[in-house]
């Protein structure tokens, strides 16, 4: 699927300071970004509404109340309107046996929350334009 125009982004994640930096960095990507927002994973799965909402992109963070990030990974991998969705886990937490348990639910990709917001940037505008090119 070719994407033109603006590109849709759902982030799943509690802490609003982490939504904020999230918009922010998207906005500098360069490209037409437009940011959605779910505190946790049963708000995701309401945004989504069955295939009402179909983002671009999707990151989830994992810690998170009422439905973490791998609960909510899992749950995503079996709607079949998302299978050519990209879901990256987004997360302070890189635990080694964290990574490979959301690469085996089906994570696209894991990226490290970073303070550095140069470095977010390049890895979002990477992520995003791996997506345009498909």
């Amino acid at each position: 699927m070719m994407i033109s125009g603006n590109i849709s982004i759902l982030l799943v994640d509690d802490d609003v300071d982490d939504q904020e930096i999230f918009q922010l960095t998207m906005q500098d990507t360069g490209t037409g970004v437009e940011c959605e927002f779910a505190s946790d994973g049963i708000q995701a799965l309401e945004k989504l509404g069955g295939g009402a909402y179909e983002p671009h992109l999707i990151f989830i963070d994992i810690n998170m109340p009422k439905m973490n990030g791998m609960e909510l990974l899992a749950e995503l991998k079996q709607n079949p309107w998302l299978t050519q969705t990209p879901i990256y886990i987004y997360s302070t937490s890189d635990q080694k046996d964290i990574v490979t348990k959301c690469m085996e639910l089906g994570a696209s990709g894991f990226m490290k929350k970073s303070p550095d917001i140069e470095e977010l940037r390049r890895e979002f505008s990477q992520v995003i334009g791996n997506r345009l090119a498909l």
